[in-house]
């Protein structure tokens, strides 16, 4: 069951990067708040393999590892939610 936490793991940040590459091909104020938001993809995708392998890899204790976790989700879900809104307000 680990093995196919690690392999959708790995999707997840496999996809978010590509998220990333295509958005890169944009200019101006959507290619910057779309570049935001792909950057967002990417930190959410890490944050789930730091999880995944937190007690592999990790020698940190598990509750340490867990708000760890949120925190890099919550920087990636800003960078997300400031790329939408840089994108809807048109500054």
């Amino acid at each position: 069951m680990e093995l196919i936490a690690i392999l959708l793991d790995v999707l997840i940040v496999f996809l978010s990067l590509w998220i990333l590459f295509k958005l890169k091909g944009y200019g101006g104020l959507i290619g910057e708040s779309l570049t935001k938001v792909g950057y967002g993809t990417v930190i959410l995708g890490f944050s789930q393999i730091i999880e995944t392998a937190n007690t592999d890899f990790f020698p940190i204790d598990s509750s340490t590892m867990e708000m760890i976790h949120h925190v890099i989700f919550i920087i990636g879900l800003s960078l997300l939610a400031l790329g939408f809104k840089r994108l809807m307000e048109g500054k």
